[in-house]
């Protein structure tokens, strides 16, 4: 029986939540009460960037035009005539903001306030002013530098696909003979022993060692009939291990099936075979991740234009395998890798920078500041390790995704599904920009309390309903309970029950307690609501409870307007990324569409 619903939901989680909240816009800038902005211009307004003649005057003094604003009786009357209820199973191939693709499609119909609008029109790299009378087009001058990577375009596979086309079964590996009488090639754990300059499975030459994890080892070798350098993962000599590649091995394989050229920065599978008791899966050499990038750069963050174009590869990836019903499960900066991991050493200009450098938490010498930054020479990218990655219509694991990464769903034990890898994509940019990760933490508790934090509300209340029914530890140990009346307190007349009291108590995480170690009650309050906490990191002070321009006058002393326009932005992102409730958390098709990725930005990535 299909799912009707009258909002546009992510499809296919494992359990259904309970929805109270009716439709919610995603292009708003919060979904909670506590962290709502309330803009002190109430000007809100649909608006349609198909025409617009916005000037550096419209910005002191805005002005209505028919041709150019959309008021929002109107935008609702479009939105009816929009097929708004659809079924879950059947999503639909066009995006739900609006016009059809363009040269960039985050070109949207945006819903932001009429300061807002003014900025994101002034910046948009994308706009180009239109004169009606003559039908010319003239190419703005006022937008800022921005890399090509965060204008990657995302050809949608169509969503009825899964109908026509049958998932991928097991995939077989061939058995490459070796000789009977070789010593054995395992160490104690199943791990097969790599020895440099060692002929491996009678075609490939063994160059060194990339690295080790619980599945096996991962080795560059040399390719003797391809003439070329590859990378080879070996996999455990363990029934367990074999089993997983092979599921990563159908993963892999569906991957490729649909993206032959690889435009969608999933790692690549050349070849596969069963040598001497090891499944081998073969790729395509990259460069060293994100993270050792990072590492190797002392931990200066990267700047935010190479996190924009970072961003729109990463979240394109993400809607490619989403498309194809495929969860991740552990994106993180170690699973993303650079094709080029060649630099330039620029001199640090950005503000932003240094103040992100100074409030690391782990930075033993801030009184040392740093006068130049490595500075990728090209941010390509590509998302690997899929041997976690399921099909979202199959089992799904209780736990999954590393700690720092991990959705509030899933700590909470109360089902998940594409969500969680949004959650995810938010936590790779917050460890980009600052450069340490955003919840360091390995205790639930703590987690949870944490999320509230940056979220700036409580959890929802339907999902801790949820855990309780289920009887999850999270649910009898961290919360409260609902409300239960006695019933001799019933019978008595002096007894008086405050709802709006009991509301408030009902369902409530219980942080700190009183034998919550002192280290976590530190690691929360260090934190607070995503946009007070990230403009802090990178030295700025940006609040969302009040309109773009105000934020802008209490910074324009520390930052020009183009630049504050992109890190507003970003933010805004990051509140839609950071949504506790999965059902309500932007997804990846959506978050492309964000107006982030048509601002450009100054900075050492870009002059």
């Amino acid at each position: 029986m299909s799912l009707i619903s009258n909002r546009k939901r992510p499809r296919g989680l494992s359990e259904t939540f309970d929805n109270s909240k009716g439709k919610s816009n995603q292009l708003e800038s919060t979904n909670s009460d506590t962290s709502s902005p309330t803009n002190t211009n109430n000007n809100t307004l649909t608006f349609s960037l198909e025409s617009s003649n916005t000037t550096l005057n419209d910005l002191k003094y805005p002005r209505i035009n028919e041709d150019v604003y959309i008021i929002e009786d109107e935008a609702k009357e479009a939105e009816e005539e929009d097929d708004d209820i659809i079924i879950l199973e059947e999503r639909a191939v066009e995006n739900n903001f609006g016009p059809k693709q363009r040269r960039n499609n985050s070109d949207s119909i945006l819903s932001l306030d009429l300061e807002s609008f003014n900025a994101y029109n002034m910046f948009n790299v994308n706009q180009v002013m239109n004169n009606d009378k003559m039908n010319l087009k003239k190419q703005r001058t006022n937008s800022l530098p921005q890399l090509p990577q965060a204008k990657c375009f995302y050809n949608k596979i169509p969503s009825n696909y899964i109908l026509k086309e049958e998932k991928l079964g097991e995939i077989k590996t061939n058995i490459i003979p070796y000789k009977l009488n070789l010593p054995n090639c395992d160490d104690k754990d199943g791990h097969y022993v790599i020895r440099v300059n060692d002929l491996f499975a009678n075609r490939y030459i063994i160059v060194k060692l990339l690295g080790q994890g619980t599945f096996g080892k991962v080795v560059e070798c040399f390719d003797k009939i391809a003439k070329e350098l590859v990378a080879i993962k070996i996999i455990r000599n363990i029934p367990k291990y074999r089993d997983a590649a092979r599921i990563e091995l159908r993963i892999l394989s569906t991957l490729k099936k649909y993206d032959e050229d690889n435009q969608n920065h999933c790692i690549h599978l050349k070849d596969c075979f069963d040598y001497r008791g090891h499944i081998c899966i073969v790729t395509d050499l990259l460069k060293i991740s994100l993270y050792n990038f990072l590492e190797n750069n002392k931990f200066i963050p990267y700047p935010g234009s190479h996190i924009q174009a970072i961003s729109k590869q990463l979240i394109r990836s993400v809607s490619y395998f989403h498309d194809l019903n495929l969860i991740h499960t552990d994106l993180k900066p170690e699973n993303i890798l650079l094709h080029d991991d060649s630099y330039q050493r620029k001199k640090i200009t950005s503000k932003t920078i240094i103040s992100s450098y100074l409030k690391l938490n782990f930075n033993e010498h801030k009184e040392k500041l740093p006068v130049t930054t490595k500075i990728l020479n090209d941010p390509l990218i590509q998302i690997i390790d899929f041997g976690s990655a399921i099909f979202d219509d199959e089992y799904h694991s209780s736990i999954v995704s590393t700690r720092h990464y991990r959705a509030p769903e899933i700590v909470l034990g109360v089902g998940w599904s594409f969500p969680c890898d949004m959650w995810s994509v938010g936590c790779i940019l917050v460890e980009l920009l600052i450069g340490d990760p955003l919840f360091r933490t390995h205790d639930n508790l703590e987690h949870l309390a944490m999320i509230e934090k940056i979220c700036g509300y409580q959890i929802d209340k339907s999902m801790v309903k949820k855990l309780k029914r289920k009887e999850n530890e999270c649910g009898l140990k961290y919360f409260t309970n609902n409300y239960q009346t006695d019933e001799s307190d019933s019978e008595d007349s002096d007894v008086i029950i405050d709802d709006e009291i009991y509301e408030d108590s009902s369902f409530k995480l219980i942080f700190p307690t009183i034998s919550t170690p002192s280290k976590f009650i530190d690691g929360v309050n260090q934190l607070n609501r995503i946009d007070l906490y990230i403009s802090n990191k990178i030295g700025l002070n940006i609040n969302f409870d009040y309109s773009l321009n105000e934020n802008y006058n209490n910074n324009c002393h520390l930052i020009n307007y183009g630049n504050f326009t992109f890190w507003w932005f970003f933010i805004d992102l990051l509140k839609k990324l950071f949504i506790i409730n999965p059902l309500d958390r932007i997804t990846a098709l959506e978050a492309l569409e964000h107006p982030w990725f048509n601002l450009g930005i100054e900075d050492e990535g870009t002059i």
